[in-house]
């Protein structure tokens, strides 16, 4: 509870700082009003103007104070102004202005209408819709970071780096983003097919997928030998308690016996910043989690607290290259403050903060707000976290084989089903 407040306050001292400036900033005023006459021009003067308005307001004060680096307002209202223009995109000219400015900045930076919102709110809480996988913009290619487990998308084969070209044979090229999600999105129950283009598959592949809800199992864990083994698939509301039953689970089960924690977080996209900070927590009984800067300063930083649930047991971590964001808070925490090491591939390297705020309309705007670092080392934006020790499953080898390895590596003793997968053909 002590550390939820800590990173309450926080950002509320950071949110506050940043806030105190709303009504002064003559810049922001004028660049508003040049919005509201070409929206006058190009759409007419519609009878809730003072709510659109008001949400244009909010967005470009949030983006002018918050954003990661500083922005030029003019060129933000420029990119409105070609949003309010392109009369082909869907959505209310409101909608299509704030999707142009987001646009403008970076792929992680979006504005989100009210049903997205809501969606949204439902992915944190592990509830959703959908064909069930995790998908990026990279370039101009919808690209797939994982499939979730027990997912529509994982029944019909998706695999991480599938870049999704069509939809029911029309073509996502073109489209921003959020543009996209919103096309893949449906009613539960409904079907659609997906045409795939594979790193090292010449003919593109079509699948057949069918939109439903999505348990976000969040953690899996078991005792393996003496080792206890912890399958983090994203951070949200319920990770880090998932997390801390799983450590009771195996101070229960094996008490002075348990030799070491796997800590699997391969193919594991990120969340919420907040769980990273809690699951690091449990493992760590001083030392930097992670700062974050925004415009060359640290506006954010949490430190351990005392209380290492394993009492100094080793960790080994294993990443892939669709690890990500929290994953490697997490990650770079526990390697650069020498309590964990790594295996596996180096990481995708997301070392970027998103904030939500709402929007008067409804809907939201995620903005990027800072750079990570974690327990203190470089960042580790654009380049990932580079493994203590390098291993690369493949297709053809049993599933645990990877496990087996990192068990190995801790020089615990796992189960005789584990162990044989390692030596498997």
């Amino acid at each position: 509870m002590f550390r939820r407040i800590l990173v309450f306050l926080n950002a509320v001292a950071f949110l506050t700082a940043c806030t105190l400036p709303f009504t002064k900033d003559e810049a922001v005023v004028s660049a508003l009003d040049r919005y509201e006459n070409a929206y006058f021009s190009l759409i007419g003067e519609p009878d809730n103007w003072d709510e659109k308005r008001d949400t244009m307001e909010t967005a470009l004060y949030r983006l002018n104070l918050q954003y990661v680096e500083e922005v030029d307002t003019d060129a933000l209202v420029d990119e409105a102004i070609k949003g309010l223009k392109d009369k082909e995109s869907s959505g209310t000219p409101t909608e299509r202005a704030l999707r142009a400015i987001t646009a403008s900045l970076d792929k992680n930076t979006s504005y989100l209408s009210p049903s997205d919102y809501q969606r949204y709110q439902n992915n944190l809480d592990g509830k959703f819709v959908g064909f069930g996988f995790r998908i990026e913009m990279r370039g101009e290619e919808l690209t797939v970071i994982t499939p979730l487990e027990g997912s529509s998308a994982m029944e019909a084969g998706i695999q991480p780096d599938d870049v999704i070209t069509h939809l029911n044979g029309d073509p996502l090229k073109g489209y921003s983003f959020q543009e996209a999600i919103s096309k893949l999105r449906g009613p539960e129950g409904s079907h659609a097919v997906l045409t795939i283009k594979r790193p090292g598959v010449e003919t593109p592949i079509k699948l057949g997928l069918t939109r439903r809800p999505v348990d976000l199992t969040v953690v899996d864990y078991k005792v393996d030998g003496n080792v206890g083994y912890i399958r983090i698939y994203s951070f949200n509301k319920r990770t880090a308690d998932r997390v801390e039953e799983a450590l009771t689970h195996f101070n229960s089960k094996l008490g002075e016996g348990l030799c070491g924690v796997i800590l699997d977080m391969r193919n594991n996209p990120g969340g919420l910043v907040t769980a990273a900070v809690d699951v690091a927590d449990q493992f760590m009984d001083a030392g930097n989690i992670f700062s974050a800067i925004n415009r060359g300063r640290s506006f954010s930083s949490e430190e351990a607290t005392n209380g290492d649930r394993l009492n100094g047991r080793p960790i080994m971590i294993m990443l892939n290259k669709g690890s990500a964001s929290a994953s490697e808070i997490v990650a770079g925490a526990l390697q650069n403050q020498k309590r964990a090491r790594i295996i596996g591939q180096r990481s995708y390297g997301k070392g970027t903060m998103q904030t939500l705020y709402d929007l008067e309309n409804g809907g939201g705007i995620k903005i990027t707000t800072g750079r990570f670092t974690a327990g203190g080392g470089a960042s580790f934006n654009g380049t990932g976290l580079t493994p203590d020790i390098e291993d690369t499953s493949n297709n053809e080898e049993p599933k645990l084989a990877a496990v087996a390895r990192a068990g190995a590596a801790l020089n615990c003793t796992l189960s005789v089903q584990t162990a044989s997968s390692h030596h498997a053909q």
